[in-house]
C-alpha cells in the first residue's frame, strides 16, 4: 500500500490560490477493503485509518512521509458521499485491525459504533479529531458537526490527530507536532483568505441547493448559508421549499446557486433554470472525485486532492464569485 494513500497516490503539493469571477462492527479475519472496486489493504499496527477524507488529509498531513513513521489510509471509496457511506463488513474488519482509527463523533452512526467497540477492545488508537469543539445549533440541524469546513476550528482537530499519533509512537513525538503546527499555519492562512473574501464581498448569503454542510462559515464569517435541502444528502425539498427560496433569491439579488459536488445536481439545475442564476460548485470534503464533476464546470478534481486543493480549486473561487467579491 502506497503510504498515506486514500485508494489513491500522489503527495499534496499547494496550488497556487487564483480568485477566479451506520453499519454494525463485526469482528472476524481481516480482509481487503469491501466492495468490488476497492484494493486490498495490508492492515497492521503501523496503519492509521481515517473515517472521511478530510480527516484523512489532516492525518497524512501530521504523518508526514518520512517512511520510518505511520501511514495513512482513508477509508472511504473514491465517488463515494463520506455522509451517507457505510461500510462493508469486511471493511470494518480491517478497522479491527488498525494502529489507530481517527473518525468524528455523531458524524456517522457506524464511526460511533466503531469507536465505541475499539475501545473497549483497546487494541487501536481510538482519536476523535472533534474532541473538545463544541457543536452548534445551526440554521440547517441542531448539533451541527460540520466544524471542519472552518479552517479555524480545523487546527484543533489537526492537534487532536497529532495527539492521537504521539499515543501511537511517541518515539516521533517532535516530528508529528512541527508538522501539524506547519499545517495549522496553512489552515491560519486560508482562514485569512476566506476572511478577506467576506470582507470584499457585496453579498452576505449563498443559495446551496445540496446537502447543507456550510453553517460553521456562517458562524466564522456570517455568511449566510440558504438552502431548501437538509443535512442529509438523501434530503429533498418541497415546492414550497423552493419557492420560498426562489422568491430569498429575488429579494437578496442573488445570482449564483451552489452545489455540493459529490452530489446529483438536479435541485440546483432546476433553481438556476428558473432564476436565470448560474451555477456553481462547492466542496465540503466529503467526497473524491476522479475527473470532472457532475455539472461541467470546468473543473478536474484529481482523487488525492487534499483539504487545500478543495478549498483554493473550488470553495474560494465560487465564493469571491456568488458574494460578488470584488
Amino acid at each position: 500500500m502506497t503510504k498515506n494513500s486514500n485508494q489513491r497516490t500522489g503527495a499534496l503539493s499547494r496550488r497556487d490560490f487564483t480568485l477566479l469571477g451506520g453499519g454494525t462492527l463485526v469482528a472476524g479475519l481481516a480482509g481487503c477493503l469491501g466492495g468490488d472496486d476497492d484494493p486490498e489493504l495490508d492492515v497492521d499496527e503501523n496503519t492509521v485509518i481515517a473515517s472521511m477524507p478530510a480527516l484523512w488529509d489532516f492525518t497524512r498531513q501530521v504523518v508526514g512521509e518520512d517512511d520510518d513513521t505511520l501511514e495513512s489510509f482513508d477509508i472511504v471509496p473514491v465517488g463515494k458521499h463520506g455522509h451517507d457511506w457505510n461500510p462493508e463488513p469486511a471493511t470494518v474488519e480491517d478497522i479491527d485491525h488498525a494502529g489507530g482509527f481517527v473518525y468524528m463523533r455523531d458524524f456517522a452512526s457506524w464511526q460511533d459504533d466503531a469507536a465505541e467497540q475499539l475501545e473497549a477492545d483497546d487494541d487501536t488508537t481510538v482519536i476523535d479529531a472533534s474532541e473538545g469543539i463544541e457543536f452548534f445549533d445551526s440554521p440547517a440541524e441542531d448539533n451541527d458537526e460540520h466544524w471542519w469546513m472552518d479552517p479555524v476550528y480545523c487546527q484543533d482537530g489537526v492537534d487532536n490527530i497529532a495527539d492521537g499519533l504521539v499515543e501511537m509512537d511517541p518515539d516521533n513525538e517532535e516530528y508529528y507536532r512541527d508538522n501539524a503546527a506547519a499545517f495549522n499555519d496553512e489552515l491560519q492562512e486560508l482562514h485569512e483568505d476566506m476572511q478577506d473574501i467576506v470582507d470584499r464581498a457585496e453579498l452576505d448569503s449563498i443559495v446551496v441547493a445540496t446537502h447543507d454542510s456550510f453553517q460553521w462559515w456562517y458562524q466564522q464569517y456570517d455568511i449566510r448559508v440558504e438552502s431548501p435541502v437538509g443535512t442529509s444528502p438523501d434530503d429533498s425539498a418541497s415546492p414550497d421549499e423552493v419557492e420560498e427560496i426562489e422568491e430569498l433569491m429575488d429579494e437578496r439579488d442573488i445570482e449564483h446557486v451552489l452545489y455540493d459536488v459529490g452530489e446529483p445536481a438536479k435541485l440546483a439545475e432546476s433553481l438556476a433554470e428558473e432564476t436565470g442564476a448560474e451555477i456553481l460548485p462547492l466542496s465540503p470534503i466529503e467526497t473524491q472525485i476522479d475527473g470532472a464533476p457532475e455539472l461541467d464546470t470546468g473543473i478536474t478534481m484529481e482523487p488525492d486532492w487534499g483539504y487545500m486543493d478543495h478549498f483554493y480549486e473550488i470553495n474560494l473561487p465560487s465564493l469571491e464569485t456568488a458574494l460578488q467579491a470584488e
